[in-house]
């Protein structure tokens, strides 16, 4: 397994960007390009799964779309439940979009459950699929991606009190939208769409 292979593949660019989760950015994936070929990605998903094997998950979670992939095809490979996280509207003004899991019968009370995405950056989603996992009662167990942006790698388990797993790192940087310094400084967004 060659880390930069999987760093190659999500195409990264470097600019300003938006990235639509209340942050922006210095660089820009293609998270379709990544997920593009899934059997280029068997290595990374057999490497991920040993990891997480590890933590005696009874299911894997992940936010739609990406995470959600990634996530089935983890618990596929442990023979463990799939837990979609689907997108639900932000609550009051200012709140971050947050993620509610499907019922399941009997309910998920108890369960160990890990937290998948393609990529992880600021973290908003897999955090919020987190909140949701402990207000239905079950246990956290660890946070997994294909890919690590920026300082993810440290504030991930150190936010979010689980384990984290990434089959590649890209260096970058993110900010909260009223934060960042390359809107202090006029630079202009970069289209994420340009040079595709």
């Amino acid at each position: 397994m060659e880390p930069s292979e999987v760093v190659r593949l999500a195409r990264p660019r470097p600019g300003h960007f938006d990235l639509g989760t209340g942050y922006h950015g210095d660089v820009w994936l293609d998270l379709d390009a990544l997920l593009l070929r899934p059997a280029l990605l068997r290595p990374y998903v057999r490497w991920l799964a040993e990891r997480l094997s590890e933590r005696s998950a009874d299911a894997v979670c992940g936010p739609l779309e990406g995470g959600a992939f990634l996530a089935y095809s983890l618990a596929d490979r442990l023979g463990v439940a799939f837990l979609p996280g689907y997108r639900a509207p932000a609550g009051q003004q200012g709140e971050a979009t947050g993620y509610r899991l499907p019922e399941v019968p009997g309910g998920i009370g108890g369960w160990r459950v890990a937290v998948v995405d393609d990529a992880v950056n600021a973290g908003t989603a897999v955090a919020a699929c987190l909140r949701e996992i402990r207000d239905r009662g079950a246990v956290p167990v660890a946070v997994a991606a294909l890919l690590c942006l920026g300082e993810a790698s440290a504030t991930v388990p150190e936010l979010m009190r689980v384990p984290f797993y990434a089959a590649g790192t890209i260096p970058s940087r993110a900010w909260p939208a009223g934060q960042c310094p390359l809107c202090t400084t006029g630079v202009r967004f970069t289209d994420p769409a340009a040079g595709i």
